[in-house]
């Protein structure tokens, strides 16, 4: 039985060598007898290696390859590689070397906000499986300031402790910056970069200061035409903490000082002045705008732009706690900058 067995096998071997030198055969004649067709390459760059975009991605957002390694948990030599193989792909650079930072170009920018779709896509299929992982639980605590505080991040947040009973949120509310190395926060909502090496920053979007009026102010006193308001203007502003307008009026200089009828450093207050019809007073876009009741003024002579950044010491990458959070309010604030940037087309023009 043992000797037939091995003749069957050594017949079987035999049959398949003898199918293997037919199809050889085969295809020879189909190569010899066929007429080579050409087919046009595809004109253009390839990116269809999503790890080269997810690399751009995060070099882009944090504005160094040490931080964007840190953040896809690789090396810095691979993130340079990455970069140079899509550059190369490319046929042109996407950021300019400068010292400590990588600066994108515009093409980058164009790049980044076409590749934003791909981005928010990973983000909503990473969201899916974070809902379904066990609660989270302890403090964490936010640093963020008063504007922020009181219209953005309560909205953003607090839902998230109805979701996990025993998590904890401190909202730490000023305009002074609190220091995330010393632990006086966890996280931080910031209006500049960081300058730390050792904080991991994310710019989520980008704001805008302007000037803005209620329809009742501007129904009594006229749209202003000039920074320098008409007899009973009022203008709401700093009191004791100093007030740099170099870079916030844009033009020549006015003729004569700035003056503020109404003067406080509570920023709310500011905003209350302007909201019940009795002054002007500096807003941010993104938050004026949710109010139909007012309207931006003199656009074109005051105007502050201002990158929105998500800071954290980097403890965040141990505690899953802080990543719940941090992912949760960077989702969050991007999607508020991207629907608002989208809008930007259908908003009616601004009075000057």
């Amino acid at each position: 039985m043992q000797h037939g067995a091995t003749l069957e096998n050594g017949g079987r071997l035999r049959q398949t060598q003898d199918g293997l030198a037919v199809m050889r055969e085969c295809m020879a004649m189909k190569t010899s007898s066929s007429t080579d067709v050409e087919i046009e390459s595809r004109s253009g760059p390839s990116l269809e290696d999503w790890n080269l975009l997810r690399s751009f991605i995060a070099i882009y957002e944090t504005g160094t390859l040490t931080e964007a390694a840190s953040r896809l948990k690789t090396t810095q030599p691979s993130m340079g590689r990455h970069l140079r193989e899509l550059e190369s792909s490319l046929k042109e650079p996407l950021f300019v070397r400068l010292p400590g930072r990588l600066k994108p170009t515009a093409r980058a920018d164009v790049l980044f906000e076409a590749l934003l779709g791909m981005r928010h896509a990973v983000r909503e299929a990473e969201s899916i499986f974070t809902s379904s992982i066990a609660s989270v639980s302890g403090v964490v605590r936010l640093a963020v300031s008063e504007a922020y505080g009181y219209h953005v991040i309560p909205a953003i947040l607090v839902p998230l402790l109805e979701q996990n009973l025993d998590l904890e949120i401190e909202l730490s509310v000023s305009n002074q910056s609190d220091n995330l190395l010393r632990r006086d926060a966890d996280i931080a909502v910031r209006f500049f970069r960081p300058q730390q090496d050792s904080l991991i920053a994310v710019k989520v979007g980008e704001t805008e200061l302007g000037l803005y009026a209620h329809h009742d102010y501007l129904a009594r006193h006229g749209v202003p035409t000039e920074v320098e308001l008409d007899a009973g203007g009022v203008l709401a502003g700093n009191d004791r903490e100093p007030l740099q307008l170099s870079g916030v009026v844009q033009g020549p200089a006015p003729k004569s000082p700035v003056k503020f009828r109404f003067r406080t450093d509570f920023v709310l207050a500011r905003e209350a002045a302007a909201l019940s019809g009795s002054a002007i007073s500096m807003m941010f876009t993104d938050i004026a705008k949710e109010n139909p009741q007012l309207k931006r003024v003199l656009a074109d002579r005051i105007s502050l732009k201002q990158e929105v950044w998500l800071c954290a010491h980097e403890e965040l990458r141990r505690s899953s706690r802080m990543r719940y959070v941090w992912e949760h309010l960077e989702r969050a604030l991007r999607q508020r900058f991207d629907s608002q940037r989208d809008s930007r087309s259908r908003e009616p023009p601004t009075a000057s």
